[in-house]
């Protein structure tokens, strides 16, 4: 299989699980999304050999993973993309965002197939001109620094309190930007 491939996809599909995820959510802000608490850890694990210095930090704790980072880029849109596929705690573990000029964050996507609260899926998620959220981005060299806040999947054990906020901090280390 063509890691790549896989990875631009993983990053498109995460970008994708924004939307449902912002359209399925009001603009009402709890605490932590009860997911990030129990998906967050501590310290990164050293990033794999394409990572660099790529790391996920959500609300304050840092996803420990074992990244590979993708970034590519087509016309005017930058695709970023950290994944880790065999994480213990979340599964398939893919975070990603979409950058636009190199200056509009259009999507931030955090999704994993595991580790969400009552045995769902992990999922935190922005998309630009949707309710709830907000994201920006820092270039530096070849490292882009996407932060802000996203809205977190809904407890299913209580729907009626809607999804919570959660904040996120991504650094996307480019050795090499494809396309």
């Amino acid at each position: 299989m063509n890691t790549t491939l896989f990875r631009i996809g993983a990053a498109v599909l995460a970008a994708s699980t924004i939307a449902l995820t912002s359209a399925c959510g009001d603009d009402a802000a709890g605490g932590p999304a009860p997911a990030a608490d129990a998906a967050a850890t501590e310290a990164a694990a050293p990033a794999g050999e394409a990572g660099g210095d790529s790391k996920a930090v959500v609300d304050g704790k840092a996803l420990t993973a074992d990244f590979d980072t993708t970034c590519a880029k087509q016309g005017n849109t930058l695709a970023l993309a950290l994944t880790d596929t065999a994480n213990e705690q979340y599964g398939q573990l893919s975070v990603s965002a979409s950058i636009l000029d190199d200056t509009t964050v259009q999507a931030v996507a955090i999704a994993g197939s595991q580790g969400g609260s009552n045995g769902m899926p992990y999922a935190v998620g922005y998309g630009n001109g949707q309710p709830g959220g907000s994201a920006q981005v820092a270039k530096d060299g070849d490292t882009y620094t996407v932060t802000g806040e996203g809205i977190g999947a809904p407890d299913m054990s209580n729907p009626m309190a809607g999804p919570a906020t959660a904040k996120f901090e991504i650094t996307f280390a480019c050795s090499d930007i494809v396309g």
